[in-house]
């Protein structure tokens, strides 16, 4: 039997794009091969912000600057898909997402205790564009104590759209307490502080949230279910 050469298969060299030419927005950035964010809202504005891969987040094959990734991650379920989509300049979802998951835990335990048999303690995960009763549009995240017939008690925190700082405290159908954020306030008036200061005064925003939900989540037999 005569054998039978097999040719060769050439390797081959992958292929290199070349580069973009956009400059990265970032002053100190030399490079010339940033990508213009691939946000759009939901009037199909786009951001205009070019960012090489340095200084980009890429989400689901998407590459977006590090303002718009962090919207994006906030307001995207586990499942992959977005309950709505936040104006080009609103950075209430990111906010409202940073505040929440700084007192998760906290939010949690408390509910947890406060469930009684036959109920539990259920929570989104990520923040939602929801309405209030006059059809106000607002981002907000939730938790929740339910049992086998619906919903016991709401707890959430929201940001109305278009604010974009003051964040709302809500347990049941009761707003029980609001208020800007210390980094938020600070940057709007230009001020800086030491480190040191800027952790303390967040810590004491997130334990005066905590508080002031604990307070109302004692009393919740005084709340309807909504």
């Amino acid at each position: 039997m005569i054998p039978v050469r097999r040719r060769r298969q050439r390797r081959q060299e992958p292929v290199v794009a070349p580069p973009s030419g956009i400059a990265c927005y970032v002053g100190s950035c030399v490079s010339l091969n940033a990508q213009v964010c691939s946000y759009r809202d939901r009037r199909g504005r786009t951001c205009s912000i070019a960012c090489c891969n340095a200084h980009s987040i890429t989400l689901n094959g998407a590459s977006y600057c590090r303002r718009h990734a962090s919207t994006v991650r906030a307001i995207t379920a586990p499942a992959g898909h977005a309950n709505g989509v936040a104006e080009l300049q609103d950075r209430a979802p990111s906010l409202i997402s940073w505040v929440a998951n700084d007192v998760d835990d906290a939010i949690r335990t408390l509910l947890a205790t406060a469930a009684r048999s036959g109920e539990r303690v259920i929570t989104d995960g990520y923040v939602q564009l929801t309405r209030d009763i006059v059809r106000r549009a607002r981002w907000e995240r939730s938790w929740r104590i339910v049992d086998n017939t619906g919903l016991v008690l709401k707890v959430s925190l929201y940001i109305d759209e278009g604010d974009g700082s003051l964040v709302h405290m809500r347990v049941g159908d009761l707003l029980v307490g609001k208020g800007v954020p210390p980094w938020i306030a600070r940057r709007g008036q230009g001020e800086d502080v030491a480190a040191a200061i800027d952790i303390s005064q967040r810590q004491q925003f997130y334990r005066s949230i905590e508080a002031t939900i604990a307070a109302a989540v004692q009393n919740r037999d005084l709340f309807r279910r909504d």
